[in-house]
Order: structure tokens, then C-alpha cells, then sequence
């Protein structure tokens, strides 16, 4: 019963619920029951709540499969819905806004997206399909300006004036934009205009700029900014995984090399255990998901060096 198709219609509904709204919330679960009944004929969901995030998470991996990563990189489900949440929003121009702790694949899945998204350079035959995105960075910290934020803009709509605007996009791309909030130039506020309607609202210009001339945006922050700015694009929040998700990510890493795999398989799940403990039990943030990931890394080496399980000593010497 869940596995009967469904229409392009009801597709269509499944997968812009899932990137407009719950892609922003933290209790997943009980957005998908409640939306879940809403679909009746002729736009049925057999398989409820179910099959609502199969779908989703179905047509996330055909973005995911298509991309060329490196050694000790796991596809999880943060890295999977970034992707996702990126090509969508960069290809057809809708602000994104992605928002997760250190350690949840935002750079990560910025770095491969910028890679894949090539055009008719692209290897895939997927992402020859979508536009070619050309990205500038603007690092934010507390001493950001609006000058530095508007000419980021500009700067990305004159490479953008240089090409067919169908086949091409420019990424204005805002890291750490978190940080820039606590500038007492407030320099955010430029992007209520920007991200709106497309100009600057300075010197009387208030057209609106169609939405096949704007450039694309991508704001990525440890923390979520104030409601005036993350209501002007798509949000996607990644909270902390949990432990089945820390397990398959830390298998997705070592597996590279199957034997390997086999030799650190048995310690993940105590591993995993001792850093939900761990990071449970901190009064500030000090652990987090890096040093976890880091920790599986370095066992991988020793591993691979020695062809066995690693011995106590080297956990110990590994984790301190």
C-alpha cells in the first residue's frame, strides 16, 4: 500500500510542504501526522505521515547520488537535506536560509553543491539539467558593514548580467551571518530590500526586479537570526542527531574501506553512547558533533594502518 505511486500532483504537494515548512522544524514527526490527513481524494497519500517523509527523503538521495564525494564522508540526513534544500532554492532563486550547529554539513554541502552545479560542464546528467552557479562569499562578524553586504550583491548581479540568466545563477553566499547581527551597524537590515523585492531600497529605487533577474541567496548561521529576516527566504534548522543517526553516520565514514568497517563497527554504538553522555552532561557547548566525527576519523586511520580493531589505548589516546 505505501509503495503504490503517487500522482505528479500530489508529489509535487509532498515535496513543497516538506522544503517550505518542515524543513524548518525541529518536531518533524508531528507536522507530518497533522498535514498527513489533509490529503484526501483525488490527491491521496497512502502510507499517511510515512509515506509523506519516504517521499521526501527519496527524492533527496537522487540529488545525493549524483555527487562525487571524498573519502570518509558520510551521506546522512543533514548533509542529504542541505543538498537538497540548496539546489532547489539556488535554481529556481528563493533565498535559504541554513541554519545548524557546527558539525551538520552546511559548509560541506555548500562545497559540493558549488561543484556540481557546473551546467553543461557538469558530470552528472542530473545537474547538466540545472543552471551553472557561479558563488561569493561574504564572511560576516560582529565589525560587518552594509557597504560589504550590498556590494556582495552587485557585485553578483554583474556576473549574472554577463550570462543567459536561464542557464545561469550567481550565489550571494552570507557565512557565519549570525555574527553579523551583533554589529552595531545593524547591516542585516539591507537585506529585508534585498532579499524582497531585489534592489537595495536606497535612492528612491523601489522597482521590483523579476525574479528570473535576481541573484540567488544562501545565508548559513549557527543560530537561527530574528523572524524579520528568516521570514524572507526558505529555513531549514538541523538540530542534534539522534543516536540511530550519529550511528549511521559514523558507519557512512568508515566506510570507505568494508574491512575497516568491520573492525570499528563494534565500538560505534558505545561510542556513540559515551558522546550523547558527554555532551548531555556540558553546563556550555564545548563537545560537539566535529569532535565526534573527528573520533571516528582518527580510528579509521589507526585501522587502516594495522588492519585490526583499535585497542584500548589507542581509543584513549585518540579521544584525549
Amino acid at each position: 500500500y505505501i509503495w503504490q505511486s503517487l500522482d505528479p500532483i500530489t508529489s509535487a504537494l509532498v515535496l513543497s510542504l516538506g522544503l517550505c515548512y518542515q524543513a524548518r522544524l525541529r518536531d518533524r514527526m508531528a507536522f507530518r501526522e497533522y498535514v498527513a490527513q489533509a490529503f484526501q481524494d483525488p490527491c491521496e497519500l497512502p502510507g499517511g505521515a510515512d509515506r509523506f517523509q519516504r517521499e521526501i527523503t527519496r527524492c533527496q538521495h537522487v540529488f545525493l547520488d549524483e555527487l562525487e564525494l571524498g573519502p570518509n564522508i558520510a551521506k546522512n540526513e543533514a548533509l542529504c537535506e542541505n543538498v537538497f534544500m540548496m539546489v532547489v532554492c539556488i535554481d529556481l532563486r528563493i533565498p535559504l536560509f541554513l541554519v545548524g550547529k557546527p558539525g551538520s554539513s552546511k559548509s560541506l554541502a555548500k562545497t559540493v553543491v558549488m561543484d556540481a552545479m557546473q551546467g553543461d560542464s557538469s558530470s552528472s546528467e542530473l545537474f547538466r539539467l540545472l543552471k551553472q552557479v557561479q558563488m561569493v562569499s561574504y564572511q560576516c562578524s560582529p565589525v560587518s558593514t552594509t557597504d560589504g553586504i550590498v556590494g556582495t550583491f552587485k557585485l553578483c548581479q554583474r556576473f549574472q548580467k554577463e550570462n543567459n540568466p536561464d542557464r545561469f545563477v550567481a550565489v550571494v553566499v552570507l557565512d557565519e551571518v549570525g555574527l553579523a547581527e551583533d554589529s552595531p551597524l545593524m547591516p542585516l537590515k539591507a537585506l529585508h530590500p534585498l532579499l524582497e523585492d531585489g534592489t537595495t531600497g536606497a535612492d528612491g529605487n523601489t522597482d521590483i526586479i523579476p525574479i528570473e533577474q535576481r541573484v540567488a541567496f544562501v545565508g548559513i548561521s549557527n543560530w537561527a537570526l530574528d523572524p524579520a529576516k528568516m521570514n524572507r527566504g526558505i529555513m531549514v534548522c538541523r538540530g542534534e542527531p539522534d543516536k540511530d543517526e550519529l550511528v549511521k553516520t559514523a558507519r557512512d565514514i568508515c566506510a570507505t574501506s568494508p574491512e575497516v568497517k568491520s573492525c570499528i563497527s563494534p565500538l560505534i554504538g558505545s561510542l556513540a553512547d559515551a558522546y550523547h553522555a558527554v555532551y548531555a552532561s556540558q553546563k556550555r557547548e564545548f563537545f560537539g558533533l566535529r569532535d565526534f566525527y573527528s573520533l571516528m576519523k582518527m580510528l579509521y586511520g589507526y585501522s587502516a594502518a594495522s588492519t585490526r580493531q583499535p585497542t584500548w589505548a589507542e581509543i584513549k589516546k585518540t579521544v584525549c
